[in-house]
């Protein structure tokens, strides 16, 4: 392979990783800034809110993504899904309006009673 031609390919690649790199160290370090925080209902001090991960990368397939890429998302999502719907999702996403975390911390029991140890075992 000539030599012009390998300069190029690594060129190329080396530009790949190097934008690659840039948008997992964006994702994962660099804190929200205030339109960020404005849309994903954050307190001030808050740097990394819920739903920054998710909002960041629906933004950019939202910028880079061709239309394929939606068709190829709802093929794998299931049959119940449609291009249209992935898209529009990916736009609330983007827009900040991602699920609330449904984990609690602090779960009550349902009867109103707190009792140690397994909850199948019955108190008489």
């Amino acid at each position: 392979m000539p030599l012009t031609l390998r300069l190029a390919y690594h060129s190329v690649r080396a530009a790949l990783r190097a934008g690659l790199l840039m948008f997992a160290a964006w994702l994962v370090f660099i804190p929200a800034n205030a339109n960020e925080q404005d849309a994903l209902g954050a307190s001030p001090g808050e740097t990394y809110p819920y739903g920054l991960r998710p909002m960041r990368t629906a933004r950019v397939i939202l910028a880079v993504a061709p239309e394929r890429a939606y068709k190829v998302i709802a093929m794998v999502a299931g049959p119940d899904m449609s291009p249209i719907l992935v898209r529009l999702m990916l736009i609330q996403m983007a827009s900040g309006n991602v699920l609330p975390e449904t984990a609690s911390t602090n779960v009550e029991p349902e009867n109103g009673r707190d009792i140690k140890g397994p909850r199948f075992i019955q108190v008489d």
